[in-house]
């Protein structure tokens, strides 16, 4: 592959871990009559990496093979390794302009955009920089990608570094000089809602036994995010990603009820948006009607996850509940965390051997979470029969709508029934038992399957929809009851910004889910609630109210039920206009870190050559916009151009304007537009 005049990847080797020691392809290679693969001696294995053309990249797989007579332990692969001598990657000519994709490990991680340049930063030396599944660098328009294509048994993490500064001679330095694939075992989360490092791996691989790595596409293009679009369509297509006749929308329960929820509040909302926001159930589809979907709390207080009973307040049980939502036309949906166990749970003192354990023997701790839960071994026998028969119930009781969270605990590596298995497997085994006792295979699927909290690549062709982004708010409590839920802007700049890097995800893996949207006064302005509604709506993903509906004034229900709005989800997502060129200048671990700069003008092309065109100020002050149609659309020309946040079915029309047209943005707002080229036609 070649990127310009020049090749692209230059002198990479790859490696193996095997018994604590790594084995690169360049210290022991191997003669082969291949010349699409590399052959080299790793211990008493022979390890081989194969380069195989696919969809316009080539495609890295590595196989070990261990011809001693004794058993090995395998730690980990390096299917791709640019790092020392003569070792380089190539994207562009200017790479101290260029910006990457830093993609975290799961659903709540921080995704975002950042310079290539550590010289940019500031602060002290960094260690080479982490992206999960995905890797992408941009200069200009030629665009690197590194790509999972199906996360089976590993995770996959990919660092690199560039420093301007770091070289010798005078002239800035057009290669990069470290660029290194990883795959090992998953993270173990830290507090604090951090994912961690990967952990190393202890498998053991039998004499004249074998296996493989997770294949990893590498893919270059002048074409801008469309390089970046295709592989990920392609890893989409290499994972069975699952396809569901519909987007959901509808109202959850979580932001606004929380732990406080009972069954006469997810029957008062069925009724509500049935009389008083009918245009919900019109925008959807006919077939899946709009989801009422009880949240976490519906379990013994407080969230005693793992024996999956209802409590007191669902004491009619939970085929009552659907029955209830079903009388008004909608779908039921529920929440549940199917992997997480309470310490002090019916199931953890019944059945401790089906508990993941740790490196001492007792069992697993979640690390991440201030309550003590333990988790579930997908490996044992009996606990895929309780995960079978739990959903297959909650089938029959009548829910069609399945929210799986805190998904990435079941793919912590940690002593399991079966000891051959990693983390991203069990995790793949487990969602397998749920999946078919949902939607039973040979039948089309009835129900939709999110997955939340959950490890990004390994989760596809299980579920057919997935969060992106941390939660945009949190519910409060006073004397047991559900208080003012915590919003605010910065939590919608995390939103915008998760969005921004992971909106390539959207129909290639599965249907994103932004997370929900709320218009809650007076913890956000009208023109905040527009923001955050307008993200959701252009997502092209899953499409959730949050509110106490019955508590919102009349105005800021309006919001929710513009139909103008709501004519937008669940189409294509929205992608931010020069995306790659505003970048951020600060990486950081967490979700909830509020971005300085993200891109105003965010568009959706429409087949009529005209767009749907968000722009946003997300400052806190007033700033002066001025629209250009050749940006948005691709060619200059006039346009009719229509207010699509009016109340006016259709948009309030605010003239034929040619080439552009001045805006002034509001602090913390947005301008949402429809543009129709005018019959004269726009000129490219």
């Amino acid at each position: 592959m070649v990127a310009g005049d020049y090749p692209l990847i230059r002198n990479a080797a790859c490696a193996v871990k095997l018994n604590g020691e790594w084995f690169v392809s360049t210290s022991a290679p191997k003669a082969h009559a291949d010349a699409f693969a590399l052959h080299w001696q790793a211990g008493g294995a022979r390890a081989v990496a194969r380069l195989i053309p696919h969809e316009g990249g080539v495609v890295i797989e590595c196989e070990l093979n261990n011809e001693s007579a004794g058993t090995m332990t395998f730690n980990g692969w390096r299917p791709l390794m640019i790092d020392g001598g003569d070792a380089a990657l190539r994207v562009g000519d200017e790479p101290w302009r260029a910006s990457v994709l830093i993609n975290g490990y799961q659903s709540w991680d921080y995704a975002g955009i950042h310079p290539l340049d550590e010289a940019i930063k500031e602060g002290d030396p960094r260690p080479p920089v982490t992206s999960w599944w995905t890797a992408a660098i941009c200069d200009g328009k030629a665009m690197f990608v590194a790509q999972v294509l199906k996360a089976s048994r590993f995770a996959t993490v990919f660092n690199w570094h560039y420093h301007r500064d770091e070289h010798a001679g005078e002239a800035l330095p057009t290669d990069i000089r470290t660029f290194v694939a990883e795959q090992h075992g998953s993270p173990l989360s830290q507090p604090e809602q951090r994912s961690g490092l990967p952990e190393e791996l202890q498998l053991e691989v039998p004499a004249q036994s074998g296996l493989v790595s997770d294949p990893i596409l590498i893919a270059y293009g002048d074409d801008g995010t469309a390089t970046l679009r295709r592989a990920l369509d392609a890893a989409g297509r290499a994972s069975g990603a699952s396809s569901f006749e519909a987007v959901p929308r509808g109202w959850c329960s979580w932001y606004h009820l929380g732990l406080a929820v009972t069954e006469d509040d997810i029957a008062r909302h069925a009724a509500f948006i049935a009389k008083r926001l009918p245009e919900l159930a019109k925008a959807s589809s006919a077939s899946y009607r709009p989801v009422i979907q009880l949240d976490d709390g519906w379990m013994p207080r407080w969230q005693q996850w793992g024996d999956w009973v209802a409590n007191d307040f669902f004491s009619r049980g939970l085929r009552a509940l659907t029955t209830r939502v079903h009388r008004h036309r909608f779908e039921a949906g529920i929440w549940l965390a199917p992997f997480h166990v309470a310490t002090d749970s019916q199931l953890a003192g019944a059945h401790p051997d089906w508990l993941l354990k740790g490196k001492d023997g007792s069992a697993l701790v979640d690390p991440r979470l201030s309550k003590g839960y333990h988790l579930l071994d997908a490996t044992h026998p009996e606990a895929q029969r309780f995960l079978r028969e739990l959903f297959a119930g909650l089938r029959r009781d009548g829910f069609t709508y399945y929210k799986l969270d805190f998904l990435y605990g079941a793919a912590y590596e940690a002593r399991r029934h079966d000891p051959d298995v990693t983390g991203t497997q069990a995790l793949r085994l487990g969602l397998k038992q749920i999946a078919d006792a949902i939607n039973p295979p040979g039948k089309p699927a009835t129900s939709f399957i999110l997955a939340c909290g959950a490890p990004l690549m390994p989760v596809v062709g299980l579920v057919h929809g997935a969060r992106t982004g941390g939660d945009v708010g949190a519910p409060t409590m006073e004397d047991g009851r559900a208080g003012a839920p915590h919003l605010g802007f910065p939590l919608i700049l995390s939103m915008a910004r998760n969005q921004a890097a992971r909106l390539f995800f959207d129909d290639s893996l599965f249907a994103i889910d932004a997370d929900v949207v709320m218009a809650a006064s007076p913890q956000l302005t009208t023109g905040e609630a527009q923001v955050m509604i307008t993200i959701a709506a252009l997502s092209g993903g899953v499409f959730m109210l949050s509110d106490d509906l019955e508590t919102l004034p009349a105005e800021r229900l309006t919001l929710l039920r513009n139909p103008n709005v709501l004519g937008l989800v669940g189409g294509p997502a929205a992608e931010p206009v020069h995306l790659f060129s505003a970048p951020e200048r600060e990486a950081q671990d967490h979700w909830f870190a509020f971005p300085a700069e993200l891109p105003p003008l965010w568009v959706r092309a429409e087949p009529d050559g005209g767009a749907v065109v968000a722009i946003y100020n997300w400052a806190d002050t007033q700033r002066p916009y001025r629209l250009h149609f050749a940006e948005a659309t691709g060619s200059a020309g006039s346009y009719a151009v229509t207010d699509l946040w009016s109340t006016r079915r259709g948009g309030r029309s605010l003239g034929v304007k040619t080439d552009s047209m001045r805006l002034t943005l509001l602090p913390h707002s947005v301008r949402l537009l429809r543009t129709k080229p005018t019959a004269a036609g726009a000129q490219r």
